[in-house]
């Protein structure tokens, strides 16, 4: 077998020469498509964005009826999390027919109209594709249950008689035994009644069964096991560019991919699954050019490498990003670098509970947490530049929101706006730009909340006003998706924000977390962003092909500093997310001519000049400063 980590870095040289202009042999696409050298993407969880129709549920016609506000941030592209129709156990991703439109968000013929109004102001769609498994009710999945095993679907899973080894069976005891058996991601197979055979492999949740794209290395005494070029994986590689045909057809731009590394079983070093996609780029680029295909994977060296266009930081827990956002437990009040506090420990869980002493991290500084970062981006990208884009997310409907425990107020969350609209490819999760707060202890809808991890509080609904429910839907309260916090709360969780307004507790900041509060206010956190990604979209050293440098002031880790350049101008970024004044000169003014470093945006009080000791930096409490310094 080949060695997983002999293939990463051959992987990852094979990339860096391809960042010097060498293409390797195995790369038959272009980096592209141009159009997402200078975007943003602005990511739309559906069930929460606007409710037209008063059921209490985000729909299709009401994004478009807010496609002027869209507009007004300046994003290029939408991502859609599934629109698809679904059986609704994992928020959208069990689904049950890849070429319709869930009824509750409206129809087909809604989706084509929003994105023909998308392409008349310039700004792109992409949809989510679930690619790795269906729903359980998914007829595919229902008729390869059956026993007559030479029917269309048959193969399209992966049935069994027996479980393959000792930990598969310790799993499923496991699994069996929860409390919510159908919302259960531990293990590989379920336990089915199905005349077909007694156990299915799944993706993540039970309901979700994987569909076969075969076995990389097919064991003899596994008859379970297909070759990837077996019948039944080729059937299913068609479906899949049959699908994708259907919506490019529709004029949809491109797919954001989920799982996309989950495909291919038994692959450890994943070179069947990049031949898969790779297989799918070239179909892609002969048939429909200038598409996109965005993975979440969290691998670029070899994701990109497999085809990709757009790999995404992610940040899990174990995440070489994560400790810029949050600690390693979902961290409620510090424990990462941007926060109030400067990195200190977390020591309360979201519920403000007291974290046991072995849960706090007591160890690592903010100098490493910025490090880890720096190192972890830098060889990441480099290595991949010349294969497509590591985009830089301020969030997704998997991950707490920015505005979290102590970091609740609309000029700390600048700070952070400020780090990732400043990246090479950023994407705006709705309701960062106006400080939508993450609350725990929300209810579990649609499998948002499972094995201990909170999702619920990254998918509340979108406020816009102060009309009921902050604008969201006329619908009775108890009726919405979920909860709205239209107040700058330091509550963390459900109950203690419900106590908190009760107690008449009064807000960490003025104003309300809603568009119609910030719109027209010039120094509020929504005209701050719709500012950075005009500076960006304007700017050809933030684009996704400039250069980022860091730079650090020796024994310091605050403020964040680094550079972008495209080779003809350059900017300086620098953060201060803490409560104290930060000092601090770059020895950097010999490189950038003998001109004073001019201020394109600031939020707060920080000033850079130039001295004879380098480019000093005076930055006062959660301020945000990019000035251009050639």
């Amino acid at each position: 077998m080949i060695n997983h980590k002999l293939i990463l870095a051959l992987a990852g040289a094979l990339a860096a020469i391809a960042a010097y202009g060498q293409k390797p042999d195995w790369q038959t696409w272009e980096k592209g498509p141009k159009w997402l050298e200078n975007t943003v993407i602005y990511q739309i969880y559906p069930s929460s964005f606007k409710d037209s129709d008063g059921n209490g549920i985000g729909d299709i016609p009401g994004v478009l009826s807010r496609m002027d506000y869209i507009q007004s941030l300046g994003v290029g592209a939408i991502w859609f999390n599934p629109l698809f129709v679904s059986g609704w156990i994992d928020g959208g991703y069990d689904i049950l027919d890849y070429y319709k439109v869930d009824p509750r968000f409206g129809t087909n013929t809604d989706l084509v109209k929003l994105i023909e109004d998308a392409h008349k102001r310039g700004i792109k769609v992409l949809l989510d594709l679930v690619p790795g498994h269906t729903s359980f009710k998914h007829p595919w999945f229902l008729q390869s249950m059956e026993a007559d095993t030479n029917q269309h679907y048959s193969d399209y899973f992966i049935w069994s008689d027996r479980l393959p080894d000792e930990k598969a069976e310790k799993d499923l005891k496991q699994m069996l035994e929860s409390d919510n058996v159908m919302q259960h991601t531990t293990g590989k197979w379920m336990v089915s009644d199905a005349p077909r055979a007694k156990y299915y492999y799944k993706n993540f949740y039970a309901v979700q069964p994987a569909l076969n794209f075969g076995y990389a290395n097919p064991d003899p005494s596994h008859p379970w096991e297909q070759s990837v070029d077996a019948p039944g994986p080729r059937a299913v590689k068609q479906e899949l560019k049959d699908i994708m045909s259907f919506w490019f057809d529709k004029g949809v731009d491109g797919f954001r991919v989920d799982m996309a590394g989950s495909l291919v079983k038994n692959d450890t070093d994943k070179q069947e699954t990049m031949k898969l996609w790779r297989g799918m780029r070239e179909w892609m680029d002969a048939n429909y050019p200038d598409r996109v295909l965005m993975a979440e994977w969290n691998d670029p060296e070899v994701c990109l490498a497999g085809g990709f266009n757009i790999d995404m930081d992610l940040i899990s827990t174990r995440a070489d990003c994560r400790l810029l956002y949050f600690d390693r437990k979902h961290q409620a009040d510090g424990g990462c670098y941007f926060s109030p506090d400067g990195g200190k420990p977390s020591v309360k869980d979201l519920y403000g509970n007291p974290w046991p002493e072995n849960k706090i991290d007591r160890n690592t500084t903010p100098e490493q947490m910025l490090d880890i970062y720096y190192k972890h981006f830098t060889h990441r990208s480099e290595a991949t530049s010349g294969l497509g884009y590591y985009a830089t997310i301020s969030g997704n409907h998997d991950h707490l929101r920015l505005n979290t425990g102590k970091r609740n107020t609309p000029e700390q969350l600048k700070v952070m706006l400020g780090f990732v609209l400043s990246m090479p490819l950023p994407i705006l999760y709705y309701g960062d730009e106006i400080g939508l707060r993450s609350l725990a202890d929300l209810p579990n809808v649609e499998g948002a909340n499972h094995n201990g991890k909170e999702r619920a509080g990254g998918r509340t609904p979108m406020q816009w006003d102060g009309s009921r429910n902050a604008g969201f839907s006329d619908a009775p309260e108890e009726k919405l998706y979920l909860p709205v916090c239209p107040e700058w709360t330091p509550a963390t969780s459900l109950p203690l924000y419900l106590e908190w307004k009760r107690s008449g507790g009064k807000p960490v900041a003025g104003g309300a977390i809603t568009v119609e509060s910030q719109d027209h206010d010039p120094q509020s956190l929504l005209n701050w962003v719709r500012a950075l990604i005009a500076l960006r979209k304007d700017t050809p050293a933030f684009w996704g092909d400039g250069s980022f440098e860091p730079v650090r002031a020796a024994g310091h880790a605050y403020p964040m500093t680094f550079i972008r350049s495209d080779g003809q101008s350059a900017y300086l970024v620098a953060l201060n997310p803490t409560a104290a004044r930060q000092k601090v000169v770059l020895d950097i003014a010999d490189r950038f001519g003998a001109g004073q470093p001019a201020t394109a945006l600031c939020s707060g009080k920080a000033v850079a000049k130039k001295t004879s000791k380098g480019i000093s930096l005076d930055m006062r409490p959660f301020s945000a400063l990019i000035t251009k310094i050639k």
